[in-house]
Formats: C-alpha cells, sequence, structure tokens
C-alpha cells in the first residue's frame, strides 16, 4: 500500500543525480537553491553578456528591445522557472495524501488491494524510468539542434539577441542554453501531470466501491478536484509567458490590451480545459454509480413513504400517539436529504471552485497587463469615477 514515503516527483534520473551530487536530499530544504542554480544558469551569463554588449538597460542601450526590458524573457526565467521549481514539494505533497486517500478508505475493496498495489509499483517504474527524462532532453534540445530561431523575438525591432544579422554571444546563449533548460523544466512538469493522468485513468479501471450517497456530492472523489488544483502551477506559467509576449507587443509595436483580449481570454479557456481534463476519464464510473444509487434508493424511498402513509393515513388508531410524538417524519425528512445528495451528484469530482482556481492561476500573471494599458494616474481616475 501507499505509504508517507510516496512520491511523484522524487524520482527518475534527474532527482537522482541530484541526490547523488548532494544538491538534495531528504530533510533539507534545497529546493530555493536548485530554482537559484537554474536561474543562474539560464539568466545571469546573459546579464553579463548583455551589459559587456551595452543592450541591458532600457533607455541606454543601442538596440530597441534591451535585455531588462524583454518582458517575455523575464516572464520565463525569473517567474516561470523558479515558480515551477518552488511548487514541486508542494504539489507532491497533496497528491501524495490524494492517493493514500484511496488506499485508507473503503473504495478499494480488499479483494483488490493486490491489483491496486500493482498499479501502484507500475506508477513507481514508470516514475524511474530513464526514457521520459530523456525524452523530454531530447525535445528540450531539438530546437537549438535544428538551428530554430528563439521563440518570441519581435519582427522588425532590434533587440540584445541579434547584430548584424546573427546571433550575438547573449543570443546564441540564450539558444542553446537558456531555452533548453527552460524548456526541460517545462517539460518534466508536463511529463509528471501525464503520468497523474495516466494514473487516474487506471484507477478508473478499477472496480472502485463509489457511493452515491456520499456527503461530498461526487461519489467520495471530490477530493479529486482539490488534488487537480496543484497543477494550476502549469497554467500559471503558461500565462506569464503569455503575458510577457503581449506586454512586448504593446510596448514595441503599439498593438492595444484589446486587440490581444481574445489570445488572453482564449489561454485561460483552454489552459483550465486541460489541466481539468483528466478527471473526466471517472465519469463512467460515477454515471454508474449515480444511476445505480438513484435506483435503489428510489425503490426504497417508495417502500418508507407506502409504510408512512399506511400507518399514519389509512391503518392510525384513535389512540396512536401525534405525528410530532414519533420520529417518523424526521425519518423521512432525513432520507429526503439523502436522495436529495444522489439526485445532485456530480458526475465529474470537480466542483466550480477548483475550476475557478485553475482559471485564476491562468489569468493571474495577465494582471499587471492593464498597467502597460493605462497610467497609474489614468486608471486611478477611471476607478474613482466608477467608484465615486
Amino acid at each position: 500500500m501507499i505509504d508517507d514515503s510516496f512520491s511523484l516527483m522524487r524520482g527518475g534520473p534527474v532527482y537522482r543525480i541530484l541526490r547523488w551530487s548532494g544538491a538534495i536530499g531528504h530533510g533539507r530544504r534545497t529546493t530555493v537553491w536548485v530554482a537559484f542554480g537554474l536561474v543562474a544558469l539560464s539568466f545571469g551569463p546573459l546579464l553579463v553578456m548583455t551589459a559587456l554588449d551595452g543592450t541591458l538597460l532600457p533607455g541606454t542601450a543601442r538596440v530597441e528591445l534591451p535585455l531588462l526590458g524583454d518582458y517575455a524573457l523575464l516572464a520565463r526565467f525569473l517567474v516561470t522557472i523558479p515558480v515551477l521549481v518552488l511548487a514541486a514539494p508542494l504539489c507532491d505533497a497533496l497528491l501524495r495524501r490524494m492517493l493514500i486517500q484511496f488506499s485508507r478508505s473503503s473504495m478499494v475493496h480488499p479483494a483488490h488491494r493486490e491489483p491496486f498495489d500493482a498499479l501502484i509499483a507500475r506508477m513507481r517504474g514508470m516514475r524511474d524510468s530513464s526514457l521520459p527524462e530523456f525524452a523530454c532532453l531530447v525535445l528540450a534540445v531539438l530546437p537549438a539542434v535544428l538551428h530554430a530561431l528563439p521563440v518570441g523575438m519581435l519582427h522588425g525591432v532590434s533587440d540584445w539577441s541579434r547584430a548584424n544579422g546573427g546571433l550575438t554571444p547573449a543570443g546564441q546563449w540564450f539558444a542553446l542554453v537558456s531555452t533548453t533548460v527552460y524548456r526541460f523544466v517545462q517539460l518534466i512538469w508536463v511529463w509528471r501531470f501525464l503520468l497523474w493522468a495516466w494514473m487516474l485513468w487506471r484507477l478508473s479501471r478499477m472496480p472502485l466501491d463509489l457511493r452515491a450517497s456520499h456527503p461530498d456530492g461526487a461519489g467520495g472523489l471530490a477530493f479529486l478536484g482539490a488534488a487537480q488544483q496543484r497543477f494550476g502551477v502549469l497554467a500559471f506559467a503558461g500565462g506569464a509567458l503569455v503575458a510577457g509576449t503581449c506586454a512586448n507587443h504593446m510596448v514595441y509595436l503599439d498593438r492595444p490590451l484589446a486587440s490581444q483580449q481574445h489570445l488572453l481570454l482564449g489561454y485561460v479557456v483552454v489552459s483550465t480545459l486541460f489541466l481539468a481534463a483528466p478527471l473526466l476519464c471517472m465519469v463512467p464510473r460515477l454515471l454508474e454509480a449515480k444511476r445505480k444509487g438513484l435506483l435503489l434508493y428510489s425503490l426504497l424511498g417508495h417502500s418508507a413513504a407506502h409504510a408512512f402513509d399506511r400507518r399514519w393515513l389509512v391503518e392510525r388508531a384513535p389512540d396512536a400517539p401525534a405525528l410530532l410524538d414519533t420520529g417518523d417524519a424526521s425519518a423521512i425528512c432525513d432520507f429526503t436529504g439523502v436522495y436529495a445528495t444522489i439526485r445532485g451528484m456530480a458526475v465529474i469530482p470537480l466542483s466550480r471552485w477548483n475550476l475557478l482556481w485553475l482559471a485564476s492561476c491562468a489569468a493571474l500573471p495577465m494582471v499587471p497587463l492593464v498597467f502597460f494599458a493605462l497610467s497609474l494616474d489614468e486608471l486611478l481616475a477611471r476607478l474613482g469615477a466608477i467608484l465615486l
């Protein structure tokens, strides 16, 4: 069975290399140092090279788009990488508790403990396999090998990465090293997300004991919605890059915020649906549990209503106690509440608050775009006109 040492994140060749080097270890909070090291590797040399080249600071650079004015790049290396690295232990702890919930509850029948343990063991094997992370590394390096142009550069705008029709030393480091680190960190997270989705799919095919009368309104699986929220960090990371790219377009290409609203809204919707999609695999099992619950409790309700009517309307004796002196009415009310829970049971273990959390994670990095569209004085004046 799953124990407190179970982990979705702590495994694979990258983790083993970090453990071997002493960069991380049990009981040591070194995640901050890992994040700092990745930022230093990907962003530090760019600072030095552009400072020497005179393309570092806005206002003094000899190009239109200096390094510290490239909001898409700042979002990549000062927001996305640290957030993804620092969020990994928090996400891992909650996902571990969610899987422990399966093993400690009665959803897994004792007769099916062995297949459940085999599933967990197989998941551990996939997590520790070298092939997925090697594939992530190949995908991260491939654009540099194919000499693909750096993503996010603005057409027609001179920037810190190019000079005389080619890449500057900073541009070469960005294309070969910085973007490789950025892609690899993202792809490792995507791999862990896909591994979790595979886990949910396999669990949905097991004979889980789901109860339509469960008070959580999702057959006992509502906790999966809270687990899925943790992957909102992926939506936040992508939203930061989208917001940084839009900020570049607004500042250097004079594109208004209104011209990009469809891109921003589309990203929020698509990322939210993508992150929530793995929970759809539970729909058939929950539908089955709901249909079964409605049929069984409908029969029970009919029997209870029939007995109640017969006792109080048909066969009631003159000297029988008053209705309020018995618990019959209370029992009928209690049963009505249970049946209402079954009738309103969700067939997707995802509440509106779970969706709102995922959407908020995607939209939060876009809030600063308001300050690019309006000056602070103009923003305060409009808010004052609305509120006052």
